[in-house]
């Protein structure tokens, strides 16, 4: 039997200034079972930590990154359907 896949959109907004030293990034994830909105803190000056925990964060749900669009902010995942 082939593997079925199930699919995640990720758009995620880094925003520096709001916080004095920090990062907010606020995020969309759109998977089979809805949307969640939420934001995440750091306290590091570089946007890019801010990215780098939000992919973690789904790696460590079981998404594996399919694409991404560095320009943008958003990405692709997937992960085999059970």
């Amino acid at each position: 039997m082939a593997m079925r896949w199930e699919y995640c959109l990720l758009t995620c907004t880094p925003m520096t200034g709001l916080d004095g030293e920090g990062v907010r990034c606020s995020y969309q994830i759109i998977g089979p079972e809805g949307s969640i909105t939420s934001e995440l803190y750091v306290k590091e000056p570089w946007p890019l930590v801010a990215v780098q925990r939000l992919l973690n964060m789904l790696g460590a749900e079981g998404w594996e990154m399919v694409a991404y669009d560095t320009s943008t902010n958003r990405g692709v995942f997937k992960r085999e359907k059970v």
